[in-house]
C-alpha cells in the first residue's frame, strides 16, 4: 500500500526522542534472523545481549557519518524503521576503529572480523554502481501485512532519489519471505554472497524510470 493510502502514518528521522523505540523494533525483527544468529553465535551464551549491543553500534555509526536512519510513525509511535548507507562511502561503519573495538566487546575479534569480511564481500559485488544499501529494515509485529513495508520502502525511495547520483537501492537477505516481499516491490537478485552453511541473497532496485544497471540472476 502506498505513504499516501496511510493518511495516519508520517516519516520520521530516528534520533536521540526515537531511539529506544527504533532499537526495539529491530531486536525483535533480527531476533530468529539466520545472518546475525550466525554472526553472533546464537549458540552461545548472551546471543540476545549482543544482538542488542550490535543493533546499537549500528545506529550509532549511522549518526557518526550521518547516513539515513528513517521511520514510520503513527502519532508518537514508530511502527516501522530502517537504516540506509551509502555503498561506496569510504567512511563505512567497518573500517572505523570505533565501531570495531565496541564490537570486539560485544561479538569477540573472530566474529567481529567475520562481520568485516561479510560486508566487503558485499560492498565488492555492488561497488561498480553509486547507490544506497538498505543495511536494516523493520516493522513492528503488530503492523505487518497491512501496507505499512511497503510505506516504509516507499519513503525510502523517496529520500535517497533526492540524490541526482542515485542509482538505485540494494538490500542483502537470508529470509526467503523477505526476499520475496522485496521481489513483490521491483527488487532483483543481482549477486549472491557465500557463507559457510548458507548464502546471502542481494537485491537491487534501479532509480525510478530507469533500468537495472545489473543482469538479474537467472532463476
Amino acid at each position: 500500500m502506498p505513504l499516501d493510502d496511510l493518511p495516519a502514518v508520517r516519516v520520521v528521522k530516528i534520533g536521540k526522542s526515537n531511539a529506544s523505540q527504533a532499537q526495539s523494533i529491530f531486536f525483535h525483527a533480527y531476533r530468529e534472523n539466520t545472518f546475525l544468529r550466525y554472526i553472533l553465535n546464537a549458540n552461545r551464551r548472551g546471543y540476545e545481549q549482543r544482538l542488542r549491543g550490535f543493533i546499537r553500534e549500528q545506529l550509532r555509526a549511522h549518526y557518526r557519518d550521518a547516513n539515513l536512519s528513517l521511520a514510520i510513525a503513527i502519532k508518537e509511535k514508530l511502527v516501522g524503521a530502517v537504516m540506509v548507507s551509502r555503498a561506496d562511502d569510504p567512511r563505512n561503519f567497518t573500517s572505523s576503529w570505533r565501531w570495531r573495538l565496541s564490537m570486539y566487546s560485544i561479538a569477540g575479534v573472530y566474529y567481529t572480523e567475520q562481520i568485516r569480511h561479510y560486508y566487503e564481500q558485499l560492498h565488492t559485488a555492488l561497488r561498480q554502481i553509486d547507490h544506497y544499501w538498505i543495511s536494516l529494515v523493520a516493522l513492528h509485529p503488530n503492523y505487518q501485512h497491512h501496507g505499512y513495508g511497503h510505506a516504509l520502502v516507499q519513503a525510502v525511495h523517496q529520500e535517497c532519489e533526492k540524490d541526482n547520483l542515485f542509482q538505485g537501492l540494494s538490500i542483502d537477505t537470508s529470509d526467503p519471505h523477505a526476499k520475496g516481499f522485496f521481489e513483490s516491490l521491483g527488487y532483483y537478485q543481482v549477486a549472491e554472497v557465500p557463507l559457510s552453511q548458507f548464502s546471502m541473497d542481494v537485491l537491487f532496485h534501479p532509480r525510478s524510470g530507469t533500468e537495472c544497471p545489473f543482469t538479474p540472476n537467472p532463476e
